[in-house]
């Protein structure tokens, strides 16, 4: 048994063996096995001097861990039985490879509509536009026949000729209609009546070698586009004097 060194701190802890000590016995152990061997072929611990087996004695690598006790194994691990500290962290090793992608997912479920969306507030009402330009007024429709009527009209012997009626009428095609009764005074007289659309001659009628004081009926007729114009009946007697009674002027507007 180990006792403790004078002046040791920790009283009453008992101490194992070194490891030099554990194999110096087994160096001595061997070194002495040769003469031991001789009585009964064993070498027993009493045989054994003090320090009579030391390193020198014990073949390197010839003692294995498993030939020593337990608290001699526990011993090396640390003199006062407790573990080393553990060795410094290794370098960090070099990153790996990426790894492959993995599969992508399968799509979600489409999620569910949202309620509708409050009503929004009604917008303040627009400015009025403009007025537009007033269109140009157009020509005055013919609402029917046109006609003007005249009673006894002298046609004395002159130049230029006696107008004996007169019409206005509006843009157009027309059929047109003049009548009217002539005298004279003298015997083989002439009395020649024209039709006018403004200055333009439509119709003409000439009488000639009447009896004297004889009344005569007289017709015209015909077919004019006209712009707005005046229609005239305009009769002249060659010699004597002469009249015009029971005149009529008739335009009938056609499409």
């Amino acid at each position: 048994m180990f006792t403790r060194a004078a002046g040791d701190p920790r009283p009453g802890r008992r101490y194992l063996p070194s490891p030099s000590t554990i194999l110096a016995g087994g160096a001595l152990f061997v070194a002495l096995s040769g003469t031991a061997l001789a009585a009964d072929q064993l070498v027993h611990t009493k045989n054994l001097a003090p320090n009579a087996v030391t390193s020198a004695k014990i073949k390197n690598g010839s003692v294995l861990l498993s030939d020593l006790q337990p608290k001699a194994r526990a011993a090396l691990r640390g003199r006062d039985g407790v573990s080393g500290t553990n060795g410094a962290n290794g370098a960090t090793g070099s990153a790996g490879a990426a790894g492959a992608n993995g599969l992508s997912g399968t799509n979600g479920s489409s999620g569910t509509n949202g309620a509708s969306g409050l009503k929004g507030d009604t917008g303040a009402a627009g400015t009025n536009g403009t007025n537009g330009t007033n269109g140009t007024n157009g020509a005055d429709g013919v609402l029917g026949p046109l006609s003007t009527t005249a009673g006894f009209t002298p046609l004395p012997t002159a130049t230029p000729p006696t107008v004996v009626l007169s019409l206005a009428v509006p843009s157009g095609n027309y059929v047109v209609f003049a009548k009217s009764q002539l005298t004279h005074s003298g015997a083989g007289d002439t009395i020649g009546c024209t039709l006018k659309a403004g200055t333009s001659t439509i119709d003409t009628v000439a009488m000639k070698t009447l009896p004297a004081l004889a009344a005569v009926p007289m017709s015209m007729q015909a077919v004019t586009t006209t712009p707005t114009a005046l229609l005239t009946v305009e009769c002249d007697v060659t010699t004597a004097d002469g009249s015009a009674d029971h005149n009529s002027l008739i335009a009938l507007p056609v499409g």
